[in-house]
C-alpha cells in the first residue's frame, strides 16, 4: 500500500478547491469571450458543504492509513535510517494545512 494515503490526501484536498475555486475562475475567463457562460454554475450551493465534509473524511482516512503504516515491520521503518514513513507524514501535513486554509478562505468568502 505504498503512498496510498498520500494519494487519497491529495485527491481529498484538491476536490473542493477544484470545484469551488478553479472551475469558476476558468468559467470567468471563458465568459470574457462567450458571455453566455457568465452565470454558469458548476455545483449547486447545497453540495459545496458536503464536498468539504467528504474531503475532510478522506483526509482523515489518509491520516489513519499513515499512522497504521508507521507500525509495520518493513525495512523502511526499521532499517538503518529509521525514517518511519517520514516523507509521507510531511506531505500529508502540507496537504492538511492547504485543506484547512481552503476551508477558511471558503468560509470567509461565502459567509
Amino acid at each position: 500500500m505504498k503512498n496510498k494515503a498520500v494519494k487519497i490526501g491529495i485527491i481529498a484536498s484538491l476536490a473542493p478547491h477544484l470545484f469551488c475555486c478553479v472551475l469558476p475562475m476558468v468559467l470567468s475567463v471563458v465568459s470574457l469571450f462567450a458571455p453566455e457562460f457568465a452565470h454558469t454554475s458548476i455545483l449547486p450551493a447545497w453540495i459545496e458543504p458536503w464536498l468539504f465534509v467528504f474531503s475532510a473524511l478522506m483526509l482523515g482516512l489518509s491520516w489513519v492509513l499513515v499512522v497504521r503504516d508507521c507500525h509495520c515491520h518493513c525495512d523502511h521503518c526499521h532499517g538503518e535510517s529509521g525514517a518511519s514513513h517520514h516523507s509521507q507524514k510531511i506531505i500529508l501535513g502540507v496537504i492538511t494545512v492547504i485543506f484547512i486554509i481552503s476551508v477558511i478562505l471558503h468560509l470567509a468568502a461565502h459567509h
